[in-house]
C-alpha cells in the first residue's frame, strides 16, 4: 500500500489521474451519469469531480487487492476504473500542464477507482475556505464500471 498526498487546483471542478502515455480527448467525457457520479473515465484517464472551483487536497492510495469498502464517514463515493500501461499516472488539475503533473509510480496494468469525498458539509461557498477532502483508491482490477454507491443530497 502507498498513499500519495496533494493539493491540487481543481479548475473546472475537475482533477484528473492519467498514464503518461495518454492523449485522450477530455473534452466530452462528462455525460450527465459521469456528472451525477462526479467521476469520468476515458481509455487512460480518470476525472474525479470536486465541490469547489479552487485548491483542494487529495489523497491517492493504491492497494494490492479490492479493500473492505466502508463508506462511513464519506459523503459521497462513486467507483470508475483507468488502464495505467505504462505504469505511470500523472495526477494533476484539469487546466494543468500534463508535463508539469506529479506522477505516481506503480505496477501497469488495469485498475478499480474508487473516488471518495467527504467534509462537505463544510462549503459555504466554492471560493470560501472549507473542510473538504478528496480520496481515490486504486487496485488491480479488470472490472469495468461507472457507478455511485453514496450520493450527497446537500439539502
Amino acid at each position: 500500500m502507498t498513499i500519495h498526498q496533494f493539493e491540487l487546483f481543481a479548475d473546472y471542478f475537475q482533477l484528473y489521474l492519467m498514464d503518461d502515455s495518454a492523449n485522450d480527448d477530455t473534452s466530452e467525457i462528462w455525460s450527465d451519469s459521469a456528472l451525477e457520479a462526479k467521476l469520468a473515465v476515458s481509455s487512460n484517464t480518470l476525472a474525479v469531480g470536486t465541490f469547489r472551483n479552487v485548491d483542494v487536497n487529495v489523497e491517492v492510495e493504491v492497494l494490492e487487492k479490492e479493500p473492505s469498502i466502508d463508506l462511513e464517514g464519506w459523503d459521497h463515493a462513486s467507483i470508475g476504473y483507468i488502464d495505467l500501461p505504462t505504469g505511470r499516472c500523472a495526477v494533476f488539475g484539469c487546466t494543468d500542464y500534463l508535463s508539469d503533473a506529479k506522477r505516481i509510480e506503480l505496477p501497469k496494468g488495469s485498475y478499480a477507482a474508487l473516488s471518495l469525498a467527504k467534509g462537505l458539509d463544510s462549503i459555504e461557498t466554492e471560493w470560501e475556505e472549507a473542510d473538504d477532502f478528496y480520496k481515490v483508491i486504486l487496485w488491480p482490477s479488470k472490472v469495468r464500471e461507472l457507478k455511485i454507491l453514496k450520493r450527497y443530497e446537500n439539502t
